[in-house]
């Protein structure tokens, strides 16, 4: 990742993990919403951004991260641990 490439960090009480996104990356895709749609969606202009309120179950999650087509989407547990890329 470029240091220029802008990435939002995304924590909820509720949730196991930790979502960082990284803006430049996001093409509006929106499957990440399809899959977690309690915990993703698109701002104004299309970039994806963590809800707040409940998030979806880890796994579905990490489901809508991989289902992103350019990586977007990093997921990481409590402990800074990397679960997706």
């Amino acid at each position: 990742m470029n240091m220029s490439e802008e990435q939002k960090v995304y924590k909820n009480a509720s949730s196991k993990v930790v979502i960082k996104v990284v803006n430049d990356a996001c093409v509006s895709a929106a499957t990440c919403v399809v899959f977690a749609p309690n915990t993703f969606d698109l701002d104004e202009n299309g970039i994806v951004y963590a809800k707040e309120g409940t998030w979806d179950e880890a796994e579905e999650i990490i489901k809508a991260a991989k289902s992103c087509p350019t990586t977007a989407i990093i997921v990481e547990d409590l402990d800074g641990n990397r679960l997706y890329p």
